[in-house]
């Protein structure tokens, strides 16, 4: 890998969205919605290393891949290949760029051409840069075959004659043909079995060192971004939360979302039992992602107000409680603690031994958790968020107790309008910038900004992060 200055490529505050917009009504009437598929996303790849994108699917990584190259017209951003702006290029001067900028796909087969044998698949290229004709052509085809380990005697064959990692060998020999410096792989070995996982990775990490290419290497398995990759870029919902050198990022991970994605990689272990950090919620919507950090509905670390005296887990607990409330359609998804035949037993259970009423059936959906005993729904949602008994702080246990009577009467908008200001985080007011931790290293979370005091876990008091708000 080379250290020179300047970036073979270099992006800048890439951003793309789409246009959601249901129907004619809705753009008629100015409802549109865009999904914010990447937001504004920085990196430099040098000179024959590889950097890897990991996260969660649905993050955004394969549509930040295509906009790098414009497979995918950027919303917004910049994109510089050797100094130069892809995105002010025209079309016929992005094509001649092409030589040097090339893309292998996902999906093998559905990026093959069924209708060309495998030598028209790898030699199209060398066809319309004009790259070579006739026999140098038929030539330079067999090379390429036998380059990425295929024999060249099979350049008459149809991509459905081959196997998921021939047929992948041959994506490979296509984008080789025109003597790229920078091939973007997104996911090119996720639909392959294991053994030829590791000879697919094994033939992209000979050819790097033999042609000196750079790779933009986009991944969720983190084993394999971990053995191929020089850096590591974690991608959660448009944004990058952490970068840096590999080794950096994975020991110790730093962000909370970069230590769960760790924490799920599998041990080769037959007692291993899976214990890593489980991520409550669902991931928010690109149309509308959360204010602050992106990351808070989910975040197991999320940083307390300053101003509580509650445990930073409790807090954390309550905290989760007034999201949930917030978006929640009814009580019984607070209360959820387990399945609905088995709750509704309990309901009847607990409420006969505090000397109340049985509940009331539904026929539709049985017992709901408001026809118990205000005492049994008030231990049922904090058994559902963790909470104990009694909070330690007087008075977050009487605006939780007022939170919990509103549920109770189904008055969930003025349980949500209880718990809210009084259990924000900085986390959600805040979007963390990127916070320099050492040479390259850099994370996006407010853990890491001058104020937050890690012994008390919150930010010092008057201290305000330097995030955005």
């Amino acid at each position: 890998m080379s250290d020179s200055a300047e970036p073979v490529l270099r992006v800048e505050g890439l951003k793309t969205h789409y246009d959601s917009t249901d129907g004619f009504l809705d753009r008629l009437f100015g409802r549109s919605r865009r999904v914010r598929a990447v937001d504004g996303v920085d990196f430099e790849l040098r000179e024959g290393e590889t950097l890897g994108v990991v996260g969660e699917s649905g993050c955004g990584k394969t549509t930040l891949a295509r906009s790098v190259l414009r497979l995918i017209e950027p919303t917004a951003g910049s994109v510089y290949h050797r100094g130069e702006d892809l995105t002010a290029l025209s079309s016929a001067e992005l094509r001649d760029r092409r030589t040097d900028l090339q893309y292998v796909f996902q999906d093998p087969l559905s990026s093959l051409n069924p209708r060309l044998t495998a030598g028209d698949v790898v030699g199209e290229p060398l066809d319309v840069h004009g790259l070579a004709t006739g026999s140098e052509r038929d030539e330079r085809v067999r090379e390429l075959l036998e380059t990425v380990g295929l024999n060249a005697n099979y350049a008459d064959r149809y991509p459905h004659e081959f196997s998921g990692g021939q047929q992948q060998r041959l994506g490979i020999a296509r984008a080789l043909a025109v003597e790229p410096e920078v091939i973007v792989c997104d996911e090119p070995v996720s639909a392959l079995d294991a053994s030829v996982q590791s000879q697919v990775l094994n033939l992209l990490s000979d050819l790097q060192e033999e042609f000196g290419l750079s790779y933009v290497f986009i991944a969720h398995d983190l084993r394999v971004v971990e053995h191929v990759s020089d850096r590591v870029a974690v991608m959660y919902l448009g944004e990058f939360v952490e970068r840096g050198p590999t080794d950096a990022v994975f020991e110790p991970p730093h962000h909370p979302y970069t230590e769960a994605l760790l924490s799920a990689i599998p041990e080769p272990d037959p007692l291993w039992d899976g214990d890593g950090i489980r991520l409550t919620g669902t991931v928010p919507s690109p149309i509308d992602p959360p204010d602050g950090c992106r990351f808070h509905t989910r975040c197991p670390r999320l940083v307390p107000d300053a101003n509580s005296d509650l445990p930073a887990d409790v807090w954390r607990s309550v905290a989760a409680l007034a999201r949930r409330a917030a978006s929640a359609d009814d009580v019984t998804s607070l209360t959820a603690t387990r399945g609905a035949d088995d709750r509704t037993a309990r309901l009847g259970e607990s409420t006969r031994r505090s000397g109340g009423s049985s509940p009331r059936s539904d026929p539709a959906t049985g017992s709901g958790p408001t026809e118990a005993s205000r005492e049994t729904f008030g231990g049922l949602v904090r058994e559902e968020f963790d909470l104990p008994e009694t909070l330690p702080d007087a008075d977050a246990e009487e605006t939780l107790g007022e939170a919990i009577d509103a549920l109770y009467d189904d008055r969930i908008g003025t349980a949500a309008t209880l718990l809210e200001p009084a259990f924000t985080s900085p986390c959600e007011r805040h979007h963390p910038p990127e916070y320099e931790v050492g040479v390259d290293h850099g994370i996006a979370c407010l853990r890491y900004d001058d104020g937050f005091d890690e012994e008390a876990g919150t930010f010092e008091e008057g201290a305000e992060p330097a995030g955005s708000v």
